[in-house]
């Protein structure tokens, strides 16, 4: 018998051991997949990075409160869906009560009939909800707390006038404008009217309920900047946040002397609902992005958002600040194919995000219709709240980590750029996944032949599934509708020497 050597070449491989640590670097999606690393996400949603980990991300409950400020662990909800149909606003108020010599404060709701409701932050009712007023007759075009006659109120602008309420009254004052913002520095009231978006209001007289048409001055600037649509005080200035630009008011000595200093022109439309003081900055979004403005100049920041911002209409989008995260939901088109949460239905907004202030990192929520966020910050109490459009119409719910929209458990994804591993033009394999992952997760494997799904179980314990997937770029995402918690994935793979 003869032996025959067997002649037949193979292509020589070498074993290299890729390892993800990338969780904990973010979001990095201003880059092209041929220019990307391997280790970078390109997008992710429903999830946190933390402690270089992948983890369950922001969430919503619903709105809690302490039965008394002696247990402030012991909380309950409110079923507002009993006697509101529908919660359109929601506002903080507060006002100093004699009878408990200390400052009551209260969640303010409005109904789709303007109704105005409130509950107590501090409540041993349990749960009761009271009807505030009728007096409103249409959506206020702006809201603030306000003092007049030495007392804490409540003021409602509307296109009717002015709803004035505290603690124990209220009352109707047609003859004011319908203002849409307004501050007051150095005793001098500023305001924008909806009636006149090119002209600023100001006035010495600050008791709103005596205002006649001769108390009040006004202000026009006819350049290119656009309307007046905010006004913010700010390191003793007050701004004038336009259509497209910021303009400066200063005050001199006399109570009538103003100065203006047009400080930034933008190229885009500034959208007032995303203005918000953040500690020493002033955050602000355009079609652009997102912009940080410090008193006198603007920086263009999170460049990593530019990809959800940029040419969209985010007129409808509602914001606030809590401990030094900037709080944006607003709508954006992500553009993968998938119909997560309210997605599925019409929908205002569809993303919340979560913006550190100092380093613009930042987390999402995808699949929630936001109608408004709130900061609820008080002695006791430290909460971002917000209502909803859609299903959650009747619920008021407060910021968690929960991962979930109340009972809904959205998808969660991580998804890497499409990468060659550093080998461009040659065939890899794939043979193995190391990771650990307490709650079950799918890890998707996609290249440019072929694709698999491997299913992990939780576990305490590091984990190894093999698999063999050839491909010159490779695409890996990682899924689940529940929990996450996913440290150190590897991959181990051949490539032709």
């Amino acid at each position: 018998m003869i032996f025959y050597k067997n002649k037949k070449k193979y292509k020589p491989v070498e074993q290299k051991n890729l390892i993800f640590s990338v969780f904990e670097n973010g979001l990095v999606s201003n880059k092209d997949d041929s220019v990307a690393s391997p280790t970078q996400c390109k997008t992710f949603y429903n999830l946190s990075f933390t402690d270089g980990a992948l983890k369950t991300g922001l969430g919503f409950k619903d709105f809690q409160v302490p039965s008394s400020i002696d247990d402030l662990k012991n909380c309950h909800s409110y079923n507002f869906a009993e006697c509101i149909d529908e919660i359109d606003g929601i506002w903080l108020d507060r006002f100093f009560s004699d009878s408990i010599e200390a400052y009551y404060y209260q969640l303010l709701l409005m109904d789709s009939k303007f109704n105005v409701w409130c509950v107590p932050l501090i409540d041993d009712d349990d749960g009761f909800i009271l009807k505030k007023s009728q007096r409103v007759k249409s959506f206020p075009t702006y809201q603030c707390a306000y003092r007049i006659d030495n007392k804490d109120c409540c003021l409602f602008f509307t296109e009717q006038g002015m709803i004035f309420l505290t603690g124990y009254s209220e009352g109707s004052y047609p003859d004011v404008p319908p203002i849409i913002s307004c501050v007051v520095h150095y005793d001098n009231f500023f305001g924008v009217t909806n009636t006149n978006r090119n002209t600023l209001i100001y006035t010495t007289n600050l008791n709103l309920k005596e205002w006649s048409e001769s108390d009040r001055s006004t202000i026009e600037f006819l350049d290119n900047r656009g309307s007046f649509n905010k006004l913010v005080g700010f390191n003793d200035y007050v701004y004038l946040f336009r259509e497209y630009g910021i303009t400066r008011i200063s005050l001199y000595t006399s109570s009538k002397d103003f100065a203006f200093t047009h400080l930034f022109t933008s190229s885009s439309k500034i959208f007032e609902n995303s203005v918000c003081v953040c500690d020493d900055q002033i955050l602000f979004v355009t079609r652009d992005g997102l912009f940080s403005f410090n008193g006198n100049s603007v920086t263009k920041v999170a460049k990593n958002l530019d990809k959800f911002l940029k040419k969209l209409d985010n007129a409808n989008c509602t914001c606030a600040c809590l401990d030094g995260k900037y709080y944006l939901a607003t709508y954006c088109d992500f553009d993968d194919g998938e119909k997560i949460g309210c997605e599925n239905e019409q929908c205002v907004n569809n993303v919340l995000f979560e913006i550190d202030i100092h380093d613009f990192t930042f987390n999402m929520i995808r699949g929630v219709d936001i109608k408004k966020v709130l900061t609820i910050d008080t002695p006791f109490m430290n909460k971002l709240l917000a209502c909803f459009n859609g299903q959650n119409k009747q619920r008021v719910g407060e910021l968690d980590h929960s991962g979930s929209v109340f009972e809904s458990k959205n998808k969660k994804s991580w998804s890497s750029f499409q990468t060659d591993f550093g080998f461009t033009g040659k065939v890899k394999k794939i043979k193995e996944i190391v990771l650990t992952t307490l709650y079950d997760l799918s890890v998707e494997i996609k290249s440019d032949i072929e694709s698999t799904i491997l299913k992990f179980s939780g576990s305490k314990t590091e984990q190894r599934m093999r698999l063999n997937v050839k491909g010159k770029v490779f695409q890996i995402n990682f899924t689940t509708s529940e929990s996450c918690d996913v440290k150190k994935p590897m991959i181990v793979f051949d490539v032709e020497k």
